[in-house]
């Protein structure tokens, strides 16, 4: 087992590297072999150490350390060891040459000491190093080929060991060269692959966490498995097999350093993880197969059991007018109907893929069901049309909507988990609506598991939430979101409130719907049916003696004037507004008959934001811009250089898309004299954003090529969801 010493500092970007990044540069492979030659001296406590690789027919001096213990306090001779690293770096030596060459022709180690029998070895070694060499160690970089080697020299007199290394040197040195040697080729070509099994060997050593080969090793809790279910177990990596206590369980996952996944599980199943094992890719799913027979992997197979549902509806129903005589009686068991199983496969499938909205659309000819996954739809499956009908009669009777009216549109809820045995515990917003050939149904997913992110993980560069979090800490005011659905608003508005929620404030929420349960707030769920208003709660909230006040969209001047309303007389007021850009909100506030000056007094800042699709980290591929793309990163930022594009075959972490994940893009118009002075005299809304660039906002276009600049995303997703600005 390698020390403690060279595991912690290599562990983690280490394994990121080697099971992450398909095409590394000539960066990456430096950075590994300094960090591991650093790591290397470090446990060692070498005088002198060298790292070897082979190109073509030479050996190349990749890396050359020597230890101020050489030279001491004499200037002189710190000088001529530096000259020395600067030759032997710039040297190639034929392959076969030397020491070296013979354990990289063998892929042996050699291990030499100060003996009698050794001691010419050693003196022609002095003669060409510049110093007395007590003892070598040189082992092989090599995994299906010899890359390269290590070299050491002399142990630190500190060590206690006269200068010599030992037995249990050459083992730990052969062990760092075993990591760092897979590493490097796979650093170097980029068709190495490491399978599942070698993975998970790897991991394990790196991580100093026992292996687990087989599912027999593992004495499996079946009942503590099913009770948090496959859904959070697949999402999440993590699978439990044991519980240690009241709230801990040991796991094993694939990726134990994927602490992300960690606190994920932790949150959703409150269980804290106290020991992990390490098992492979293989070995994982075979695992979800056993004690959930009826999983299934997201993809071909939860295809075929779609299909399958499907196919068996179309067989049982022959035509639409069969398919309108449910009786709510008829569709309370899951087992009682194939429809209902269908309508909870597209809802767990949907959940599993990561998806945020699920779109059932009546086609002329078929049934298309989509899911929207990092903001783009994608299709899922086509089903016989004469399953539309059905299926839509039995989202409605979950959500306790009227079945027989087919003709206006209509809005409800499904509390999914009354429908399902398996833990998944979210809630969906259906939205209804008659089209040319049939009833649309869309639902957005409402996860009750996921938290809220901290406001660093949002995508704030560091200039623009330092500012905003001065903003949400003022004692009154008003801060306002825009942009459209799906941009990301209300996840900010709550990372914000759980950044200020403390036992001495005071915060209330009017919502519609409640999309996240946070402790400490007071949360009011809107319903128009009886009355119940964004402005009739504000009215309310304003006689309960809060401190802030979340509204969850200005949707009408009531609402907007009672908003102002709070936000001047002692209230930090924070909502949501459909606008544009930071800017046009000020446009929008007086059109709802807010007056200027009562909008100069009132506002803090306004925040303008949307969710750019995150280019694959796996994947992504470099290159320098040129033409049109180079002249608008300049324009914007000022900056030109390599950056990112998508792989168009994508890769398995990001399903063949070239996109994993979103990050955010934000327009922070902060108020001050000179906004406040344009407001009050009703300028445009182009002079606005003007007067708000000279004072610091940097526009959404500019954040979006910022986030280019730093490898995050691509110009193309960048210009597909914001222009370039007008007024740069």
């Amino acid at each position: 087992m390698a020390a403690p010493s060279i595991a912690n500092a290599l562990r983690r970007s280490l394994l990121i590297k080697i099971i992450s990044k398909p095409a590394p540069s000539k960066e990456d492979v430096a950075s590994v072999i300094e960090l591991t030659a650093s790591k290397v001296v470090e446990a060692l406590q070498a005088q002198s150490m060298t790292v070897y690789l082979v190109e073509g027919n030479d050996i190349a001096f990749k890396y050359v350390y020597y230890s101020p213990s050489l030279w001491m306090s004499d200037a002189s001779k710190e000088a001529k060891f530096k000259e020395m690293e600067k030759k032997l770096v710039a040297l190639k030596i034929p392959v076969g040459t030397g020491i070296v060459g013979k354990v990289i022709q063998t892929g042996e180690p050699v291990f030499f000491q100060n003996t009698a029998a050794q001691a010419t070895m050693m003196q022609s070694m002095a003669k060409t190093t510049g110093f007395d060499v007590r003892s070598m160690l040189t082992v092989p970089l090599k995994t299906t080929i010899t890359l390269g080697a290590i070299q050491t020299l002399n142990k630190e007199s500190s060590a206690g060991t006269n200068g010599e290394f030992t037995e249990s040197d050459l083992k730990l040195l052969s062990e760092v060269a075993e990591y760092s040697s897979t590493l490097i080729h796979r650093m170097i070509d980029p068709k190495f692959q490491l399978g599942p099994d070698d993975t998970a060997r790897f991991v394990s050593r790196l991580t100093d966490l026992p292996l687990v080969h087989k599912i027999e090793e593992l004495d499996v809790d079946d009942k503590l498995a099913e009770s948090i279910g496959d859904a959070i177990i697949r999402r999440e990596g993590v699978f439990p097999f044991k519980r240690l206590g009241t709230g801990s369980a040991a796991v094993v996952m694939t990726n134990p350093l994927d602490y992300a996944k960690r606190e994920a599980f932790t949150q959703a199943t409150d269980l804290s993880i106290d020991e992990v094992k390490v098992v492979s890719a293989t070995l994982f799913e075979q695992l979800i197969k056993k004690y959930f027979k009826d999983s299934k992997q997201p993809g071909a197979d939860t295809d075929v059991e779609l299909g399958s549902v499907a196919s068996e509806i179309s067989e049982t129903y022959e035509s639409e007018s069969e398919l309108t005589d449910f009786k709510a009686a008829d569709l309370e068991s899951e087992d009682s109907a194939p429809i209902i199983q269908l309508a909870n496969r597209i809802v767990e499938d949907a959940y599993i893929s990561g998806a945020s909205d699920i779109h059932i659309e009546p086609m002329e000819k078929d049934l298309l069901i989509r899911y929207r996954i990092d903001g783009l739809c994608q299709e899922k499956l086509r089903l016989p049309k004469q399953v539309c009908t059905a299926l839509v009669t039995r989202l409605k009777i979950m959500c306790n909507l009227d079945i027989s009216e087919r003709r206006l549109p209509q809005d409800g809820r499904i509390v999914f988990k009354k429908y399902t045995k398996k833990n998944i515990d979210i809630d969906l917003r259906v939205a209804t609506g008659p089209m040319n050939y049939g009833e649309k149904v869309v639902m957005r997913i409402l996860d009750k598991q996921k938290s809220t992110l901290p406001l660093p993980a949002l995508g704030f560069s560091e200039e623009n939430l330092a500012r905003y979090r001065e903003c949400i800490r003022q004692p009154y005011g008003m801060i306002l979101h825009c942009g459209p659905t799906g941009s990301g608003k209300s996840m900010t508005l709550y990372s914000a409130l759980a950044e200020v929620n403390t036992p001495d404030m005071n915060i209330q929420t009017a919502e519609d719907p409640i999309e996240y349960t946070l402790p400490g707030l007071n949360q009011m769920q809107m319903n128009r049916q009886i009355g119940l208003t964004f402005a009739r709660a504000l009215r309310c909230y304003l006689r309960m003696d809060p401190d802030v006040i979340l509204v969850g969209e200005i949707r009408d001047e009531e609402t907007a004037g009672i908003a102002a309303e709070a936000a001047l007389t002692g209230h930090l007021l924070v909502s949501t507004l459909h606008t544009n850009d930071a800017p046009s909100t000020v446009t929008r506030l007086a059109e709802m008959g807010i007056e200027p000056f009562n909008i100069s007094a009132s506002l803090v800042c306004v925040c303008a934001q949307r969710l750019l699709r995150r280019v694959c980290k796996n994947c992504k591929m470099p290159y320098t811009p040129e033409g049109r793309e180079k002249d608008i990163i300049e324009k914007a930022i000022g900056w030109s250089g390599q950056i990112f594009k998508p792989n168009p075959q994508g890769c398995p972490t990001c399903n063949g898309q070239g996109y994993k994940g979103r990050v955010g893009i934000h327009e922070l118009m902060v108020n001050n004299e000179e906004l406040t002075e344009g407001i009050n005299k009703e300028v445009e809304v182009a002079q606005l954003k003007r007067i708000a660039m000279k004072t610091g906002m940097k526009t959404l276009h500019q954040d979006s090529m910022l986030k280019v600049k730093m490898g995050l995303t691509t110009v193309e997703e960048a210009l597909a969801n914001v222009p370039p600005d007008l007024v740069l």
